[in-house]
């Protein structure tokens, strides 16, 4: 017999368009409903990074805090690159971000002076807000969040604030945004394909690629944790992870781990597939092999890629809801690699 959730787990059907996942706020006693549309534009979402550390003044990469519009953070890398006559590589960053908005954003480039540096973001359409040097690379995850400043047309202030405490309280459901499956969508199907040997790409596609294909497998975990109504509760065999230090460890007393659960001390994680993920046990692990089975997939599939454990849910912080003709300002913060999103997406629906 088909799982109940079977459309949902069609590899094939883009989640770009159909982003069908349940959300927590509508899961609630009674249910929670803010309404509203949300749109990234360049004016109305604003993404700035909390740096995981300071520049420090000294080392072979000139280090930049930039501000940007318009531009992909792989394009404006390219662009300066090209500029500078370095290789791509050459050029580091912690976060990809959004296109559609303005972004505040660090970025390093090794063995280039710092003038000649500022001026290639310059040339590129950026404002360059710092300058200085630094001793390492900037590479994808060495932050500590992001802040976000954005609009929610048509939104009532007080829903806003009821449902925001919610996600203070309960944590944000961490789903993979769409844009971790491409416009078409189509991103975990490729990965698949990759791993099968039947679609050869360039290394930095692949690593694009095969990531959405553990994203997917992710988000479907996820989503049936919240449909059992378990976000913050804990199971046998689940991988807790601290929420002070990211370290992670086995549940065993459901009781005592759940107390810390709902306290926000620690969250249960869900698979990113991979030969380094620490495995869940008992009633987890049955969950976590039904999802590999019902999308049609191995385990040993994922044996090439190195795999890691992600919360199923993040915290959200900072934040602050300002009226507005026909519609709310919205500030708030999440950790990296959390989607705003997600946040976003519990507010609209």
């Amino acid at each position: 017999m088909p799982h109940p959730n079977a459309p949902r787990t069609d590899l094939h059907a883009a989640p770009f368009r159909d982003f069908s996942y349940p959300l927590l706020l509508r899961g609630l006693c009674p249910p929670l409903a803010v309404g509203g549309t949300w749109q990234a534009t360049p004016e109305t979402f604003r993404v700035e990074e909390i740096p995981a550390y300071q520049w420090c003044g000294e080392g072979e990469h000139a280090a930049l805090t930039v501000e940007k519009a318009g531009l992909t953070t792989r394009d404006l890398a390219t662009a300066v690159a090209r500029t500078l006559g370095v290789s791509p590589s050459a050029v580091g960053y912690a976060g990809m971000k959004d296109k559609n908005a303005t972004t505040v954003q660090g970025f390093t480039v090794t063995g280039v002076d710092t003038e000649r540096t500022a001026a290639a973001f310059t040339e590129a359409g950026c404002r360059v807000l710092q300058a200085d040097r630094h001793r390492n690379k900037l590479r994808l995850g060495h932050l500590a969040g992001n802040r976000f400043r954005t609009w929610l047309s048509g939104a009532d202030p007080e829903h806003c604030r009821v449902a925001l405490e919610q996600l203070v309280r309960h944590g944000v459901p961490n789903y993979y945004g769409p844009q971790r499956f491409g416009m078409k969508g189509d991103n975990a199907a490729a990965g698949l394909r990759v791993l099968r040997g039947e679609k050869r790409v360039k290394r930095w596609q692949h690593d694009l690629l095969t990531s959405a294909l553990q994203s997917f497998v992710f988000n479907e975990v996820l989503a049936r944790r919240l449909e059992a109504g378990e976000l913050d509760t804990a199971l046998s065999g689940d991988v807790l992870r601290k929420e002070d230090s990211g370290g992670l460890f086995l549940c065993v007393d459901p009781t005592q781990d759940g107390e810390r659960l709902r306290a926000f001390e620690v969250s249960p994680t869900g698979p990113m597939p991979g030969r380094k993920m620490v495995d869940a046990e008992a009633e987890t692990a049955r969950r976590e092999a039904s999802v590999l089975a019902d999308l049609g997939l191995e385990e040993s599939l994922f044996h090439s890629l190195r795999g890691t454990r992600r919360a199923l849910r993040s915290r959200v912080d900072g934040v602050t809801v300002e009226p507005a003709d026909a519609g709310v300002w919205l500030t708030f913060a999440l950790p990296a690699g959390a989607f705003a999103t997600a946040l976003l997406r519990e507010l609209t629906g």
